[in-house]
């Protein structure tokens, strides 16, 4: 262990014994101290690790009720635009107008909604996009709210596919 001690006459550290090896002054002095240990490398910050991980598997499972997958992965508002949009289509495809080619596009919603939310889910996982708590209370309010649109979309949109059919 080598004690380290300062020069009186140019300042410098130097090692413990008679003479300043950068100036040569004597350096018999009572004040002395412990080298310091080498400093540790200095690493960038990681993320915590968690174990709470959305299971992907269970989010496109959910997604079988369009929207619901994406509301366990926090993000309600989403689900509920694509549940509308199914719906609407739905209710074109089997109304009034028959317009079987929104039969197509309901499918194609309803598919694209499960594959975004078992999307989501593995990138919520990764990193990529940023980890929020599973919120129950969403997840509930997600299944009332589309219970009650859906029954409302559904009891208006015949009426409303009426009036625009002899509308025009």
């Amino acid at each position: 262990m080598n004690t380290i001690v300062i020069c009186p006459n140019c300042g410098k550290d130097t090692p413990e014994g008679k003479f300043c090896e950068h100036c040569g002054a004597s350096v018999q002095t009572t004040q002395t101290f412990q080298q310091p240990a080498a400093q540790q490398p200095v690493y960038a910050s990681q993320p915590a690790v968690t174990n709470k991980m959305r299971n992907a598997a269970l989010a496109a499972i959910l997604s079988v009720w369009t929207g619901l997958g994406q509301a366990y992965n926090g993000q309600p508002g989403k689900g509920m635009g694509l549940f509308v949009v199914l719906i609407i289509f739905y209710e074109i495809s089997i109304g009034m107008w028959r317009l079987e080619f929104f039969s197509v596009l309901a499918l194609i919603v309803w598919v694209y909604c499960i594959y975004d939310a078992y999307a989501t889910s593995r990138k919520l996982n990764s990193g990529a996009l940023p980890y929020t708590e599973i919120n129950v209370g969403q997840i509930v309010g997600f299944i009332i709210g589309s219970i009650i649109i859906g029954f409302f979309l559904t009891a208006i949109m015949p009426g409303i596919m009426y009036e625009l059919w002899y509308a025009f």
